[in-house]
């Protein structure tokens, strides 16, 4: 599945024609900033940096996420070096709502083994997401093949307009990680985002974030994010 996954990556940018380029697909391109960064409820990295970009084209929508360390690299899980690849696609539903199925393939090129540490893992995932009354929810369903682990995550978030170029959102989710091998902990999360409009394709976003788990002795994380997003 990991090489399906890459194989239509290269597929999808490939087939897309010149001709058709304005109506068939859109690129979008996210340069982000974090203080610190959290990964369902689990500090991975202090400061990062956290580029990637995305081509979407109906429902269906592939990409690169990428998380570097800018400080602590070699106290940092696989030397602060992420890359993940990932792809998804959406099924409307009448109402506002959607069914989603997706895979990721999370990469750390520079992991450890003689600390333990995973060079890949690959995940799947389906979830339903739409309307509840004046909010938007989703409830997600992951499973990690190579850590075993089966993790339910459900969301609840608001957004409206605050003039023609500024928006903003709020939301927070819990999360529920469980491991055939042990180790299960229940995380949660709280985040704002303020997005300003600089053109019709372009905007910075600024965020701040909290989560925090029941995992004995791990201490809450409350952090913030930086973002300049761009339509290509």
């Amino acid at each position: 599945m990991k090489k399906l996954l890459l194989t239509t990556l290269v597929f999808v940018a490939a087939s897309l024609s010149a001709d058709e380029a304005k109506s068939s697909y859109s690129i979008s391109t996210d340069f982000t900033f974090v203080s610190e960064y959290v990964f369902r409820g689990v500090k991975q990295q202090s400061a990062s940096f956290q580029p990637s970009v995305t081509i979407t084209s109906g429902g269906f929508s592939a990409g690169v996420w990428t998380a570097q360390a800018l400080e602590d690299r070699a106290a940092t899980w696989a030397d602060g070096n992420e890359i993940d690849l990932f792809a998804s696609y959406a099924v409307a539903i009448d109402g506002g709502y959607a069914f989603t199925v997706g895979a990721t393939s999370y990469q750390y090129p520079s992991a450890r083994p003689l600390l333990g540490e995973l060079d890949r893992t690959f995940e799947i995932s389906a979830g339903f997401s739409g309307p509840l009354g004046p909010l938007s929810g989703s409830l997600t369903y992951f499973r990690d093949f190579d850590l075993d682990a089966d993790i339910y995550e459900l969301g609840l978030s608001y957004g409206a307009d605050i003039n023609d170029k500024t928006s903003y959102e709020v939301g927070g989710s819990y999360g529920i990680a469980r491991y055939d091998a042990g180790g299960d902990y229940d995380y949660y999360a709280l985040n704002a985002t303020v997005s300003y409009k600089l053109s019709e394709k372009t905007a910075l976003t600024v965020g701040a974030h909290w989560s925090a788990t029941d995992i004995t002795g791990l201490k809450s994380n409350t952090w913030f994010s930086v973002g300049f997003r761009a339509d290509l």
